[in-house]
C-alpha cells in the first residue's frame, strides 16, 4: 500500500537533491514542478535550489515564488485558528526571505545595509542589547548567508561540505566581479505585474526619474493580502523605485499592521499620563513586531523621503468598502510602534517657518530645507488626536527650543502658539484619563513634589500667550465643577490662580482651598501659605482653622486625626521655616499631639542646622568675593603692551619737535621783552 508523505521523509528528500541531482538542470526543473505539487513542499526546498550552478530559466523561480504566496495567503485566511495563523505568518517570513535571495544582489546588499545603519549607529533608540530584540541580528545573518550562497554556490558544494562562513563574505574580489544590479534570477517586472493581479490593480511602468512615482494603488483589503503589499515593496526596492517602496509600506501600516489604531492609541496617552510614575524604560510601549520594519526608517532617512510622509502616495480604491485611509506619518508610527516613531520623528522634525503653501495651489506645499515641519506633522495627526496628544508632548519635552524655548526671537510664530492653544485642549480632554491632573494621596509634606505633564505645559507655554490664563482659568473652572474638594486639575488651577490672578485675597482663599481640599496636601498648601507674603496672616489663620477645627464631642476618631493633621502642620511649617512659636501657641486646649515633644525637637535641629549652612555659605560667598576683587586688582596693576605702527611713531615724533620748537619761540620772545625792561629806575631831577 502506498505510504502517506511525512515531514520528515520530505526532509530527507529536500536534502538529498543536492546530491542526487548535481548540475543536471532538467532534472531539478523536474523536480522543482515535482515538490510544488505539495503542499508547503517548496518551503522544504528553498534553501537547496541551485540559484549559481546550475543555472535555471526564470521561470522556475517565478513559479515557485508565486505558488509559495498562494500557500502563504491562503493559510492567513483562517484567523481564528491559533495553529494555522501563526503557520501562515511562518511561511509569509520564509516567503519573503526566499523572494529577497533570489532578487539582484544589489538589493539585497542594500537591505543589509539599511539593517547595519540602525544596528552600528543605534539610532532611534533601537536594537538594545536584551533578549526581546533579536530579529535584526538574526536577519543580517540569513542575508549575508543567502548572499554568500549566489557567490559561491557551485553544484558540487555539497560533495565537500561546504558551510557558510563569514570569512566568505570578506573575499572582496568575488563581490566585485558580479554584475549585481541585474542578476535576478527572475523577471522582476513580470513578477511585479503578477503580484499586483492579486491586489485587482494592475501594476504601472510609468515612472519619471526627475518627478515622484505615481500612487500606490491597493484595490482589496482582506488581511491575507499583507504578504502581497510587503513582497511588491520588496520588489520596488530591487527596482531602485524606493518612494514607491515606502508607499507600500506605508500602506501595510495603515490597514494591515498587527496592531489596532485603538490600542495604539490608548498606549499614546498611557505614555503620556503615566511619565511621572513609570521608570524610563517603561515608558515607550511598542506598536508592531519589533524590528521587523526598522528598516523602513533607515529607507526614509538615506534616500531622503521625507516628502512622501508630507504628501501621500498610496491610496485604496475599492469600491465595495468605504475605508478611511490614513495619513502616512500615523501609518509610519503603527509601522514601527511609538517608541521608534517617536524618536525618528524628535530627529526629523524641523520649525515651522521652513514651509510655506502657495497661493495658487493651496493643496501644493513647498518645503525649504525642511524634512518634517512640526506644524505640517501635526496637521497629519488632528484626526486621530490622542496621537497629536503625544507627538506635541513628545516635541514640548524632546525638542523645547523649537516649540517653547526660542532663543533668536521674543514672539513665537502664529503656528505654534496655535499648538500650543491645541494642546491645552487635548490635557483637558486627555490628561484626566489616568489622573495627571489628580493626587488623592493623604495629607502629608513628605511626599515628593511631582510635576504633572500638564503642570509643566503651562509653566512653559502661558507666557508665550498663546494660551491666556483667563481662559485657561475659565476652562478649567468649568471642568472641575461647582465642587471644591474635587482632585481634578486642581493643582494646575491653582497655580494658574497663584501666578497670574488679580492677587487679590479672594484669590489667595482659593488657591489656599484647592491645595487643602482639591489635592489635601498640607505641604503645598502652607508652602504657598509662606510664598504669599500679602496674605500671609489670613492664610496661616486658614489653616489653623483647618487643622483645630472642633470635631463632635463623641467622634473619639476625629479628635486623633486633627491631633495628626495640626502635628502634620508643624512639620511642613518647620520644613518651609515658618514661625513655629505662633504655631505652638495656637495649640487649643486638650489637643493630643502624638509625638509633639520629638517633632518640635527635629524642627528645631533642622532649623539650626540650616542657620548653619547659610551662615558657611555666606562664609565662602564672603571669602569667594574678596579672592576675586583682590584678582581684578591685581589684573588692573598689570602692564599692557602696546605696538606702534611706524607712521604712527612719525606722527608722535613731529608733534614732539613742533611742541619743542613752540616752547622754544616762546622762550625767546619772553628773553627780548626782558632785554628792554631795566631792573632800575630813577626819579627825574627838576
Amino acid at each position: 500500500p502506498q505510504r502517506a508523505l511525512s515531514y520528515a521523509r520530505l526532509k530527507i528528500a529536500a536534502q538529498t537533491m543536492p546530491i542526487l541531482l548535481g548540475g543536471d538542470a532538467r532534472m531539478w526543473q523536474r523536480w522543482i514542478f515535482l515538490f510544488g505539487r505539495i503542499p508547503g513542499g517548496l518551503f522544504l526546498i528553498r534553501d537547496h535550489i541551485p540559484v549559481r550552478d546550475p543555472a535555471l530559466p526564470a521561470f522556475i523561480f517565478e513559479m515557485a515564488l508565486e505558488k509559495m504566496l498562494e500557500e502563504s495567503c491562503n493559510n492567513i485566511l483562517d484567523e481564528n485558528g491559533s495553529k494555522n495563523y501563526h503557520l501562515a505568518e511562518k511561511m509569509a517570513g520564509l516567503f519573503l526571505e526566499t523572494l529577497r535571495a533570489w532578487g539582484n544582489t544589489y538589493a539585497l546588499r542594500r537591505r543589509i545595509q539599511l539593517h547595519r545603519y540602525c544596528t552600528q549607529s543605534q539610532r532611534w533608540n533601537m536594537w538594545l542589547p536584551t533578549s526581546t530584540n533579536q530579529s535584526a541580528p538574526l536577519f543580517i545573518q540569513q542575508a549575508e548567508k543567502d548572499l554568500n550562497r549566489r557567490i559561491s554556490q557551485t553544484a558540487f558544494g555539497c560533495l565537500t561540505g561546504m558551510q557558510f562562513s563569514t570569512s566568505a563574505m570578506q573575499n572582496t574580489s568575488i563581490r566585485q566581479s558580479l554584475d549585481s544590479s541585474s542578476d535576478a534570477l527572475f523577471d522582476i517586472d513580470h513578477l511585479a505585474f503578477r503580484f499586483s493581479q492579486r491586489l485587482h490593480v494592475p501594476d504601472t511602468n510609468d515612472y519619471d526619474n526627475d518627478h515622484l512615482a505615481p500612487a500606490v494603488k491597493i484595490g482589496a483589503l482582506d488581511p491575507h493580502l499583507s504578504v502581497v503589499v510587503e513582497a511588491l515593496a520588496e520588489l520596488e526596492l530591487m527596482r531602485e523605485r524606493f518612494d514607491q517602496a515606502l508607499g507600500y509600506y506605508l500602506a501595510l501600516g495603515c490597514h494591515f499592521a498587527s496592531d489596532s489604531f485603538s490600542s495604539l492609541e490608548e498606549a499614546a496617552v498611557s505614555t503620556v499620563n503615566s511619565v511621572s510614575q513609570q521608570p524610563e524604560s517603561s515608558r515607550h510601549p511598542e506598536g508592531s513586531v519589533i524590528g521587523k520594519y526598522d528598516h523602513v526608517l533607515s529607507l526614509i532617512e538615506i534616500h531622503q523621503l521625507y516628502p512622501i510622509l508630507l504628501t501621500r502616495n498610496y491610496n485604496f480604491v475599492d469600491s465595495a468598502s468605504d475605508v478611511q485611509i490614513e495619513p502616512p506619518i500615523a501609518s509610519l508610527i503603527r509601522l514601527v510602534g511609538l517608541n521608534k516613531a517617536g524618536n525618528f520623528l524628535m530627529e526629523s522634525i524641523s520649525p515651522p517657518e521652513d514651509t510655506y503653501i502657495d497661493d495658487q495651489n493651496k493643496e501644493k506645499v513647498i518645503y525649504v530645507g525642511a524634512n518634517l515641519p512640526l506644524d505640517l506633522v501635526a496637521r497629519q495627526l488632528k484626526p486621530r488626536p490622542k496621537l497629536l496628544y503625544w507627538f506635541l508632548y513628545q516635541v514640548f519635552t524632546r525638542k523645547p527650543e523649537i516649540y517653547v524655548k526660542f532663543p533668536t526671537t521674543a514672539v513665537p510664530p502664529k503656528s505654534i502658539t496655535d499648538l500650543h492653544r491645541i494642546q491645552f485642549s487635548l490635557f483637558v480632554e486627555f490628561a484626566e484619563e489616568n489622573g495627571s491632573g489628580r493626587n488623592t494621596d493623604a495629607a502629608s509634606f513628605t511626599e515628593v513634589d511631582r510635576e504633572t505633564p500638564f503642570m509643566a505645559f503651562l509653566k512653559a507655554a502661558l507666557p508665550h500667550a498663546g494660551v491666556q490664563p483667563e481662559n485657561v482659568r475659565q476652562m478649567l473652572e468649568s471642568h472641575r465643577g461647582s465642587r471644591i474638594d474635587s482632585p481634578v486639575f486642581a493643582r494646575e488651577l491653582a497655580f494658574v490662580i497663584e501666578k497670574f490672578g488679580r492677587g487679590t485675597e479672594e484669590d489667595a482663599k482659593e488657591t489656599l482651598d484647592l491645595y487643602l481640599r482639591g489635592l489635601q496636601n498640607l505641604y503645598l498648601a502652607v508652602s504657598f501659605a509662606e510664598r504669599s507674603k500679602k496674605h500671609t496672616g489670613i492664610l496661616w489663620d486658614i489653616l489653623v482653622n483647618y487643622c483645630t477645627s472642633p470635631p463632635a464631642p463623641d467622634d473619639a476618631e476625629q479628635q486623633i486625626n486633627s491631633g495628626s493633621l495640626f502635628g502634620s502642620l508643624l512639620e511642613a511649617a518647620a520644613h518651609c521655616g515658618a514661625d513655629l512659636s505662633s504655631l505652638v501657641s495656637k495649640i487649643p486646649p486638650g489637643m493630643a499631639i502624638e509625638g509633639l515633644r520629638e517633632k518640635l525637637i527635629s524642627s528645631v535641629i533642622d532649623y539650626r542646622h540650616k542657620v548653619k549652612i547659610h551662615e558657611q555659605a555666606s562664609k565662602i560667598q564672603a571669602d569667594d568675593k574678596v579672592g576675586v576683587l583682590r584678582e581684578l586688582s591685581h589684573l588692573s596693576r598689570r602692564g599692557s603692551r602696546i605696538s606702534v605702527s611706524p607712521s604712527r611713531k612719525l606722527s608722535n615724533i613731529s608733534t614732539k619737535l613742533s611742541t619743542k620748537s613752540r616752547l622754544q619761540n616762546e622762550r625767546t620772545r619772553l628773553t627780548n621783552i626782558s632785554a628792554f625792561t631795566s631792573d632800575t629806575f630813577s626819579l627825574s631831577i627838576r
